[in-house]
This record gives C-alpha cells, sequence and structure tokens, in this order.
C-alpha cells in the first residue's frame, strides 16, 4: 500500500492470505454473506489447487481478508502496467486506468 504521493514509496502494510493446500498467495473470496450483523461467511477459493473452504469471519478478519485482496489486485494492475510499456493497445491501457481509477461493484444476486 503506497501513502499515494509518492509511488515508489515502499508498502507500509501486505496482508497475504495463503492456501492452507498449496501455499499459494492466490486465494480468492468467491461468495459472502453478512449473518448476524457482524459475521460475514466467505467462501474462499485457491484458482491454483481447487482447495475450496468455508470460514465464518468477525469484523477484524473481514477486514484483513479486504485488505489482502485489494493488495493483490493493487499487485495485479502493477504487473498489467509493466506489460503495458507501449507494446499494447490503447484498449488495453484504457482498461488499466478504468481499473485504477474507478470502484469495481459487486454484480446484483
Amino acid at each position: 500500500m503506497t501513502d499515494g504521493t509518492n509511488n515508489d514509496a515502499p508498502r507500509a502494510f501486505a496482508p497475504i492470505i495463503h492456501c492452507r493446500a498449496c501455499a499459494s498467495p492466490l486465494v480468492q473470496a468467491t461468495d459472502w454473506e453478512l449473518q448476524d450483523g457482524s459475521l460475514w461467511y466467505v467462501r474462499l477459493w485457491c484458482p491454483e489447487c481447487g482447495f475450496e473452504q468455508a470460514a465464518v469471519l468477525d469484523r477484524p478478519q473481514s477486514s484483513y481478508l479486504s485488505l489482502a485482496i485489494e493488495e493483490g489486485f493493487a499487485q495485479m494492475l502493477e504487473a498489467i502496467s509493466q506489460l503495458n510499456t507501449g507494446a499494447g493497445t490503447g484498449a488495453d491501457s484504457y482498461l488499466v486506468h478504468k481499473a485504477q481509477t474507478e470502484r469495481i461493484e459487486r454484480t446484483g444476486r
């Protein structure tokens, strides 16, 4: 995470969630639902080995998971922008710009 003023600043806090089966850092939340007003039911999935696990998280745990997902997304955007060094099309630049500047909304159920 950067402070927003200097892109070369070191990341102060980078939470990572690892897969229990293969230790991959690519674990994703595939489903989530608020229960009892303060607990979150979350289904976690690893795209590398297919491991799935359901969990019930309290507020601090769900905040940590959210930060880990945001950090992973930021790292992905950084990697995409490094690949997009003039060789890509205008559509590629547009996609990276939209992802970096706009919040992605969850689709309705």
